[in-house]
């Protein structure tokens, strides 16, 4: 929701992709949405507040989850992905989905008072895969901390949610100088740390001698049951 109020403000038109509707426990920090928004389509609701916001951006929506047999449909012919998902499988597919179509993604991410931030661009640098390789703990058994498991502190999502729309912005413009840096804010002690990355030339998804990248040949799998 910060992201895409910052975008509409600077009238880039968007895409709205998001298949929830609103819920009371979404609106302290989901700043887009009102109480009188309750059990509607997010994305009717925030394209409401968009046009309310600059009555001249375009904004579209799809009223889906991303998953492996949309995600090319979904994320084609836009420019770039802002991607705040709630869960570490989209972020994986997402990052599979960017890479295969050769669109710039800005990842995002809130979890208790820690936010990140990640832009990317293929071929010039470090990716998702690049960093985190697969789903944290899988080989352990371990369950990541998650929004749903840990929580979020609302203001944290505004501070994130507008570093990525500066992300978003400078890559339109041509700017790649924070590209394969991951931006890290913790809203506790109120501490900042930006750390770049180089591409793993063993990267599944981008390294070295890895081809074309289709859905269908992506080593992870989203499990939507």
């Amino acid at each position: 929701c910060p992201a895409a109020w910052c975008l509409a403000r600077a009238g880039v038109p968007l895409r709205l992709i998001d298949e929830d509707r609103v819920e009371v426990s979404n609106l302290h920090r989901q700043m887009l949405y009102r109480e009188s928004d309750v059990g509607r389509l997010k994305v009717e609701a925030a394209r409401d507040a968009l046009h309310a916001l600059n009555a001249n951006v375009a904004c579209e929506f799809r009223s889906e989850h991303v998953v492996p047999e949309r995600a090319l449909e979904l994320l084609k012919d836009v420019a770039l992905v802002v991607e705040g998902s709630d869960n570490y499988p989209t972020k994986f597919l997402v990052a599979d989905a960017c890479k295969a179509l050769g669109i710039p993604v800005v990842h995002g991410a809130c979890v208790g008072w820690i936010g990140t931030v990640l832009p990317v661009i293929y071929g010039e640098s470090a990716c998702y895969r690049c960093v985190f390789e697969d789903l944290p703990g899988r080989d352990a058994g371990d369950e990541p901390l998650t929004c749903a498991t840990a929580g979020v502190y609302g203001p944290l999502t505004s501070a994130v949610g507008a570093m990525m729309a500066a992300d978003a912005l400078r890559l339109l413009r041509g700017d790649r100088s924070t590209a394969g840096v991951i931006a890290r804010y913790d809203g506790w002690n109120q501490t900042f740390r930006a750390t770049r990355f180089r591409r793993r030339r063993e990267c599944p998804l981008c390294g070295d001698g890895v081809g074309a990248v289709t859905l269908e040949t992506a080593r992870y799998v989203v499990d939507c049951g």
